[in-house]
């Protein structure tokens, strides 16, 4: 029996390989490659500047420039959601052939695609927001917890994607449901409007939306002024590692009975 400390490399070569296969067969015969995880972004918050930026400005102290990079911020975490689960929850059925040949682990599948996105947004919009928090707080606390941030966006990113890529082996028709569900997050988080618009007999739902909560915890660390809200940081990093273990919960009870259906 191989020791899990020697299984650990080849693991990891594996997610590589499967990553970069994934981001070739994705932007095959594609201009811009990898460049449209920025392309989008800032496509969707050019538009949602357009028709609501002046409407909104106002909630941001009549500033223009702080909506398009508070939408920009919003636009960014909710296409990552949207797009790293999406292409989770169908990796461990479309790789179901390889599971049959070789002798390899189902869950590198959805974790291979949740990292080629996270590899394609750390060469493009990550470091951008690394650079806006410095030049907008001046405040090296806010430049540290970025990465905090953006750790646990991956982190909830994975567990959903774990989750989905395991319950859609067994039930085919995930595929779109989760399109609509993704599309309620994305109506539900307060992305190119500000929370303050959001009527009270709603709220209870943004205070534990997983989605609303990155999109305010990035927020306040990138545009806010002042001292960082804590409480707020610290309530998402939770949630985002309880929504992780219970992906891997998930994935795990019932990985047992893949073979039986791919």
């Amino acid at each position: 029996m191989v020791a899990p400390t020697e299984q650990l490399p080849r693991r990891l070569d594996i997610v590589r390989m499967s990553a970069i296969r994934q981001l070739k067969t994705r932007y095959r015969g594609s201009f811009l490659g990898v460049l449209w995880s920025f392309a989008n972004p800032i496509l969707m918050t050019g538009l949602y500047t357009m028709l609501f930026g002046t409407a909104f400005a106002t909630y941001y102290g009549g500033s223009i420039i702080r909506y398009v990079l508070s939408a920009f911020v919003g636009v960014l975490v909710v296409t990552f959601f949207s797009q790293g689960t999406s292409e989770a929850l169908s990796s461990v059925v479309s790789n179901g052939g390889l599971l049959n040949k070789i002798a390899v682990e189902p869950e590198i599948f959805p974790i291979a695609a949740i990292a080629a996105n996270v590899f394609q947004q750390t060469i493009t919009t990550f470091p951008i927001i690394v650079v806006l928090t410095a030049v907008l707080t001046h405040d090296p606390i806010h430049v540290a917890l970025v990465p905090v941030v953006l750790i646990a966006l991956v982190a909830l990113v994975a567990g959903f994607g774990l989750a989905l890529s395991a319950l859609f082996v067994f039930f085919r028709d995930l595929s779109h449901l989760w399109g609509v569900i993704s599309f309620v997050f994305w109506m539900t988080s307060p992305v190119f409007y500000p929370a303050a618009l959001v009527p009270e007999k709603v709220r209870p739902w943004f205070e534990i939306n997983p989605v609303g909560l990155a999109i305010a915890a990035l927020r306040d660390v990138v545009l806010g002024r002042g001292p960082v809200d804590m409480v707020l940081i610290g309530k998402f990093v939770l949630i985002a590692a309880v929504f992780a273990s219970l992906g891997h919960v998930i994935f795990s009870a019932n990985r047992r009975h893949f073979m039986d259906l791919l």
